[in-house]
């Protein structure tokens, strides 16, 4: 059996001795070289987390803090048009809205339950 270990350029050979062990303890996505380091990571555009679905509410019972609302497309949730029973977290997100009124609102699933973070009545 021959060996092929001088196939290898000499140059790889001790980059992968040298740099091996320092490339395999970088946490993970970090850049090989340290200049990246020197500059703050590029955040993604807040846009999507901000976007509002449309909808109204049908029923609201500040007792249970169950919303029913009548809504368009949810895209964040991927969700179809539909009616259906949200939760908030306590009657202060809701505020003086009503059953009959037009509103704007941002769903999360959260635990398994969908949640209203945010609602506001639509212009």
């Amino acid at each position: 059996m021959t060996q092929h270990l001088y196939s290898i350029p000499l140059a790889a050979a001790l980059f992968v001795l040298v740099a091996g062990p320092a490339l395999a303890q970088a946490p993970a996505g970090a850049a090989a070289d340290s200049h990246s380091s020197h500059h703050p990571a590029a955040t993604a555009p807040s846009a999507p987390q901000a976007e509002l679905s449309e909808g109204e509410i049908t029923r609201w019972d500040p007792r249970t803090l169950r919303l029913t609302l009548k809504h368009g497309e949810i895209k964040n949730l991927e969700m179809p048009p539909m009616t259906m029973v949200f939760r908030v977290s306590d009657a202060s997100v809701v505020g003086d809205l009503k059953p009959g009124d037009k509103v704007r609102f941002r769903a999360e699933q959260v635990s398994g339950a969908y949640h209203v973070q945010r609602i506001e009545k639509a212009p």
